[in-house]
């Protein structure tokens, strides 16, 4: 899980150096080395964050919690960047890359990122599953606030649907982050009733 965590943040990092040293003009029209550049810097720092707020290395099952954390966060951050890269593009040929990432990404914060609030928060699996849940949906709407702000001041393209299609683009997001999340409630759900019938 370490060399994969920190594997990513070198990645980040290469990536930002190869978008500002190559010539605007070897990559797609769509690309905008710059603002991509800084994207990547900054899922460097925020896979390494978690890291940097939660340290208490005498307590070894914490800091694995964390370390599980910064693994979700990189692996979502990838899977992300490569949509960035191209794969979002392929809503040309029918297969929505961005509607799935807006469902799984949030599926798997809630349903991992619960294992972390109860570890270091000392809460009941329940409860730390609503409480990451409802964070990843308010991180859903902070982050396309963001991208919508992105596209009025810096001129970016990050909000989907086109000119005139934008609103409804990010309703959909919008409910496919909802919809991960309440499949995670589904999956801990089913996991508890099975569970339950094992022991009984």
């Amino acid at each position: 899980m370490k060399r994969f965590v920190y594997s990513s943040v070198l990645i980040y990092i290469a990536v930002a150096i190869l978008l500002l040293v190559i010539p605007d003009n070897f990559f797609p029209d769509f690309y905008q080395p710059i603002i991509m550049a800084s994207l990547a810097l900054s899922s460097a720092f925020l896979i390494m964050l978690p890291r940097f707020l939660f340290r208490e290395k005498s307590d070894k099952k914490r800091m694995y919690a964390t370390l599980r954390l910064q693994g979700l966060i990189a692996l979502i951050l990838l899977l992300n960047g490569l949509g960035g890269l191209g794969l979002y593009k392929l809503y040309v040929i029918g297969f929505e890359y961005d509607k799935l990432m807006h469902f799984t990404g949030p599926m798997l914060l809630t349903l991992f990122g619960s294992d972390f609030v109860s570890t270091w928060f000392d809460k009941k699996r329940k409860n730390a599953l609503i409480v990451s849940g409802g964070l990843v949906v308010l991180g859903g709407l902070l982050w396309e606030s963001l991208e919508a702000m992105s596209d009025a001041f810096l001129g970016t393209s990050l909000l989907g649907g086109g000119e005139g299609l934008a609103a409804l683009d990010t309703m959909i997001d919008l409910i496919m982050n909802v919809l991960g999340v309440l499949l995670a409630f589904a999956v801990f759900r089913i996991q508890g009733t099975y569970q339950r019938r094992s022991e009984g």
